[in-house]
């Protein structure tokens, strides 16, 4: 059997049909396996295709059925337990490759051994640039605190980086590590739970044990970008991103930061509903649905954003093999 030279990891959660998309026009090379982490249970039969299940090779496509949602981050660790490569790729449902993208990412760490992981392109299905959104500096506190009050500062670069250049933060939504590297700093902290902040986390433990990340914009991936917000809803993605928010302030610059975001994020959030007959927020479906995710906003403030469901917990160490 031949060993896989890059193993890309897609963590689907009502997403059949960004899936089945991207199934379509995979290529058929063995040498790059694509590992789809199905987190609905559902997706071959939805997609009415047989494909292989839960290790059970057939071609270069494997669906990995974890029995529950465990997020990105959870659903990504268990994706990288069954991957066969030393090369791993996490890669949003919503992203496609473009022609010779994965073997772009191949040979970038080929041939510079000491990279710990390597950033591709990503452009809109239009052709434009995503560089602003994707890379990104490791956030400051303060920047953080920005978000208490929906002002957003930004971060990434006015003008695309060159190949080579470090990149502090990328998002992962097309992200390529070393598997060595990524299983010794505890891959994905899956508390990040459903999803966000979860890559803002991972950057800054690589950066603290000094791995680096290249720009490799030879390796050119399309991103619908904003297919997460829509499978959850407005409300539920603005209370898991600012509990998120404050887990990682807490994590990585103390719990008197995670107090300021909240002190901060309750009456922002009440001021920005009473400007709701003015402006409408751009990702809310009508003024009713924005209105009720700001009182979640407020009401988490005050209890401290506790989950609305189970976080998965029981995987402690999220990179030891199930039992």
């Amino acid at each position: 059997m031949t060993t896989p030279e890059l193993s890309t990891i897609v963590v689907a959660w009502r997403a059949a049909d960004d899936v089945a998309e991207l199934v379509a026009g995979w290529p058929d090379d063995r040498r790059f396996e694509l590992l789809v982490v199905d987190q609905d249970g559902d997706l071959p039969e939805r997609l009415g295709r047989s494909f292989a299940r839960d290790g059970a090779l057939a071609g270069n496509i494997r669906f990995l059925s974890p029995g529950r949602n465990l997020g990105f981050a959870g659903g990504s660790n268990f994706g990288a337990r069954a991957a066969r490569s030393e090369l791993l790729l996490f890669l949003n449902p919503d992203a496609r490759p473009t022609g010779g993208a994965l073997a772009a990412v191949r040979l970038a760490f080929e041939s510079s051994p000491r990279v710990a992981g390597v950033v591709p392109r990503l452009v809109g299905f239009d052709g434009s640039s995503q560089a602003g959104w994707q890379l990104r500096r490791l956030p400051t506190p303060l920047a953080l605190l920005a978000h208490a009050l929906f002002w957003n500062p930004g971060g990434g670069p006015a003008v695309e980086p060159s190949a080579g250049t470090p990149i502090e933060q990328p998002a992962a939504a097309a992200l390529a590590l070393r598997r060595s590297i990524f299983d010794a700093v505890g891959g994905f902290d899956d508390a990040f739970f459903p999803a966000w902040f979860e890559d803002v986390d991972l950057a800054r433990r690589l950066a603290a044990r000094g791995h680096q990340l290249i720009y490799l914009p030879a390796a050119l991936f399309r991103h619908r970008q904003g297919s997460s917000v829509g499978a959850l809803g407005y409300g539920a993605f603005l209370t898991a991103y600012d509990r998120n928010l404050c887990r990682y302030l807490d994590k990585h610059h103390g719990h008197g930061w995670a107090l300021a975001f909240r002190a901060l994020a309750g009456p922002a959030a009440l001021g920005r509903l009473l400007l709701l007959p003015l402006r409408r927020p751009a990702r809310a479906a009508s003024r009713g649905q924005a209105a009720q995710a700001l009182l979640q906003v407020a009401a988490g403030s005050l209890s401290g954003w506790a989950p609305s469901a189970p976080e998965p917990k029981e995987l402690h160490n999220p990179l030891e093999p199930s039992a």
